[in-house]
């Protein structure tokens, strides 16, 4: 039972809702598996505890759809447990029912054509990492049930044009995609729904290994052909954010150009121009933000740096995604410290550029080390 201030609602499985309206559901994964997961850094080897992914897909009908694939069908409940990747946090699906069920009252658009919902963003503001971990990589779900050939994908008005592009790129037409309001919450005739394929619990975090390898293989494939190089030393920066600021990332570039590395910037690219950035990079120094996803495409013997505020972990970003994918991964700083309620996500920071320079230099070392050795083992004797 969640409660809204006003109002209660049921929570209930999408699995229950299938299997009281008679509609086809399926397993892809279940989240009955914890894997202590290798993270491997500069310094060593640590472990992450990462459960499996809870992934299904399954249709319902006379529904709902609202915030991150929340499903509300005729009665007093809901299905949001697994539908977001913040499934420990109930005040959100909270407040997302509030504003789009119970106090929206415009007329409610109706969509008549079977389809599966990927939507593409949550709430008033678009974050373009969100995007990629809890939407884009819910399409290999609906490719493994067999249904993004059968059914058109809807998609929010006003996800802009280059996130378009991922799902293109992941080989849906743009023909195939519908258009269906954010506000207010459309009720579907008869629509397919799939689970986050990250989420984070009270317990730990949850990943579907087998969704974001298939994003990454095939984005990587649909990209460029075979051969492609992208820059080796990458930096990716926030200068041109009005929140979580690196304050001192002016100081940071000049250390970093004087490394080799490039300033790149993915704003007015398409997919395929952001990913064949990122396929070649051996070293990535990456200020945390919704351009860190883009790591998912590095290379899987590429070394990630993160600067990050002190409080935030950074699991969700390229440090989880480093776990899976077998990339190394430091953080900057190293040590998690700070008032995560009061300083939040959005508060502005500064980095030591002394640990900048012992972490990259550390880095060069090992990627010029590596090379050498495979050289010798090219060299005839």
């Amino acid at each position: 039972m969640v409660t809204t201030q006003t109002h209660e609602i049921d929570s209930v499985t999408l699995e229950r809702i299938c299997e009281e309206q008679g509609e086809p559901f399926q397993w892809l994964a279940r989240a009955t598996e914890t894997l202590l997961r290798p993270l491997k850094s500069l310094s060593g080897v640590t472990e992450m505890s990462i459960q499996s992914g809870a992934m299904y897909c399954g249709r319902v009908r006379e529904a709902i759809v609202f915030g991150k694939s929340y499903v509300k069908d005729s009665h007093a409940r809901a299905a949001f447990a697994h539908q977001s990747h913040r499934n420990y946090l109930p005040k959100e699906f909270a407040h997302y029912y509030r504003e789009q069920v119970i106090e929206e009252e415009r007329p409610r658009p109706y969509i008549a054509e079977e389809c599966c919902f990927l939507g593409g963003y949550s709430g008033d503001t678009k974050f373009f990492g969100h995007f990629i971990y809890e939407f884009l990589f819910r399409l290999p779900a609906f490719e493994r049930c067999g249904l993004l050939d059968k059914f058109p994908l809807a998609v929010y008005e006003g996800v802009p044009e280059s996130w378009l592009s991922f799902i293109e790129l992941f080989g849906v037409p743009r023909d195939r995609f519908l258009k269906v309001p954010h506000h207010p919450a459309p009720k579907f005739r008869s629509v397919w729904v799939t689970s986050a394929p990250i989420a984070a619990w009270i317990e730990g975090y949850a990943f579907w290994d087998d969704g974001i390898m298939a994003v990454r293989r095939k984005l990587l494939m649909n990209a460029a052909p075979a051969g492609s190089v992208g820059p080796k030393r990458i930096f990716i920066g926030r200068r041109d954010t009005a929140h979580r600021r690196l304050l001192n990332e002016d100081e940071v570039w000049r250390y970093l150009e004087g490394q080799g590395f490039n300033y790149v910037e993915f704003a007015g690219k398409t997919a395929a121009e952001q990913v064949n950035l990122m396929r070649s990079a051996e070293i990535v120094v990456a200020v945390i933000g919704s351009a860190t996803a883009l790591t998912h495409f590095a290379p899987t013997d590429s070394i990630i740096v993160g600067i990050l505020p002190a409080h935030m972990t950074g699991v969700f970003g390229p440090m989880g995604i480093a776990a899976v994918l077998g990339q190394t991964y430091d953080r900057l700083p190293r040590a998690v410290s700070g008032d995560w309620p009061k300083e939040g996500a959005n508060a502005d920071f500064t980095v030591a550029l002394s640990d900048v320079k012992q972490v990259v230099e550390k880095a060069i070392d090992l990627k010029e080390s590596q090379h050498s050795a495979s050289k010798s083992l090219q060299s005839p004797n």
